[in-house]
């Protein structure tokens, strides 16, 4: 069987509006643009984004010395993670619970 150009544009056509019956309200409500937070402690400047199930937190040391980020992701020192960073090094870390408060320090 041969299909031709006008019989692939209605395939198509009716693929996309398949796809737009099918769409999640909850999924679209969810796609726009979340809130990032952003701050700065000690040698640090620090941003989030708002996560449902993960929050990554991006960092970058503004020091010219080796300086520790801790996060901390709940009412105790068991929730506290501390991260040592090189002199003008960045990076990222990915948490399981928000992020409530943050410092700088010498070292771990």
């Amino acid at each position: 069987m041969r299909f031709g150009k006008r019989t692939a544009g209605v395939a198509v056509g009716l693929a996309s509006l398949v796809g737009l019956a099918n769409a999640n309200p909850a999924m679209a409500a969810t796609t726009g643009a979340e809130a990032v937070h952003r701050g700065s402690v000690g040698c640090f400047n620090f941003s989030y984004g708002d996560g449902s199930v993960t929050w990554t937190v991006y960092y970058h040391n503004t020091c010219n010395s080796a300086q520790s980020f801790w996060v901390k992701t709940g009412p105790t020192s068991l929730f506290e993670t501390c991260i040592p960073v090189k002199a003008k090094g960045s990076g990222s870390k990915v948490f399981y619970n928000e992020p409530t408060s943050f410092g700088s320090r010498k070292s771990c």
